[in-house]
């Protein structure tokens, strides 16, 4: 790239280098690609069929948090009206079966928002999933995250 300067019959060629220009816009794209930040989504969530929320419904009485150990042990915190913590195994038909008592009689006894589940990372997908299914079974609508 050239350019000329002056005026009349007198010119000057000058050579622009735009090599180092250019390299430092290299080392500037690669040091904001490596240093930017992702997003990453921690909740999302799921509805069962006849549990769409009511924007004008009231707070619930109790919080419900169901945790999912790496053991095959879950724990369910209550806190609200109705403060306990409640241990079942995941891989447990009867614990299971207690589980699902327990969340009918807590549908059924006090007012409950979202159920909030939430598993470690060595936890198997088949594990969660069932949990799931089962909270989604009493009709209970479910947020999948962290705590």
């Amino acid at each position: 790239m050239s350019a000329n300067f002056g005026s009349g019959g007198d010119t000057q060629e000058v050579e622009l280098n735009i090599t180092p220009i250019i390299d430092c816009f290299t080392v500037l794209i690669t040091f904001l690609l490596a240093s930017a930040s992702f997003l990453s989504i921690g909740f999302f969530e799921t509805y069962t069929p006849g549990s769409a929320g009511d924007p004008t419904q009231a707070e619930p009485d109790t919080e419900v948090v169901v945790k999912i150990n790496a053991s095959h042990m879950a724990e369910m915190k209550l806190k609200g009206k109705v403060n306990q913590t409640v241990s079942f195994n995941v891989s447990d038909e009867a614990s299971m079966k207690k589980f699902d008592a327990k969340l009918d009689e807590l549908k059924t006894g006090v007012k409950l928002g979202q159920i909030l589940l939430s598993a470690d990372d060595a936890v198997d997908y088949n594990e969660l999933s069932g949990v799931m299914g089962h909270i989604n079974h009493a009709q209970l609508p479910v947020v999948v995250g962290e705590f």
